[in-house]
């Protein structure tokens, strides 16, 4: 069964996954032209009718199905602003929606991100950096860029994983792990989710274009 990465299912997993155009309070990133703080109207894809609808702790969860088969999940506030986004792949269309080019579903390995970005990135103290699933390994890999957090979601077959861990730095899960997912959150949002930040020895600011 295909996993997918939604606030509708962060009661069953315990985890959400964390990316970015300019938005009015300053330097921010964009899903499908969406921007965190932006109001829950403010686009046209937000009036097309939702495929599930939820709520989590004082947030509205939605997501809609899009034209290619990939799937966006919005979470608003009370105040009507959005506050988390994420794309999903199907396994098809390998559009993520993301406002920055070269990244794409089922191409784009965490190796070619860890080079794109400077470094592997941080993990969250409640959230691990890894999740063995039961079709896969999935690695979680966040970068600060302005005022949010961005995460990739890259995933990897667990007969691949144990090989790389088996075999060694002649084959490494980096070069195999596959990204299939995107998100955005707010500094504010990340924290009270996920809890602190444990950084990569080798972690730069990010500079996103």
């Amino acid at each position: 069964m295909k996993l997918r990465f939604s606030c509708l299912q962060r009661e069953s997993i315990t985890l959400i996954l964390v990316f970015g155009a300019a938005c009015s309070t300053g330097p921010a990133q964009s899903l499908f032209t969406l921007h965190i703080g932006d109001n829950a109207s403010s686009s046209s894809i937000l009036s097309r009718a939702v495929s599930a609808e939820d709520s989590y702790k004082a947030d509205r969860v939605r997501k809609w199905s899009l034209d290619d088969g990939n799937e966006l999940s919005v979470s608003t506030s009370q105040s009507g602003k959005i506050v988390y986004l994420e794309s999903d792949w199907n396994g098809k269309s390998n559009e993520t929606g993301c406002d920055v080019s070269g990244f794409k579903f089922g191409e784009t390995t965490l190796t070619d991100i860890r080079k794109r970005l400077g470094s592997n990135g941080f993990e969250f103290k409640q959230r691990g950096g890894a999740i063995d699933l039961p079709d896969g390994i999935v690695m979680l890999n966040s970068y600060a860029v302005g005022s949010n957090v961005v995460t990739f979601i890259t995933k990897v077959a667990e007969a691949d994983y144990f090989k790389a861990k088996t075999v060694g730095m002649k084959w490494v899960v980096a070069d195999h792990a596959r990204l299939d997912g995107i998100s955005i959150a707010s500094t504010e949002y990340a924290r009270a989710e996920w809890g602190e930040r444990i950084y990569d020895p080798g972690y730069k600011p990010v500079t996103w274009k």
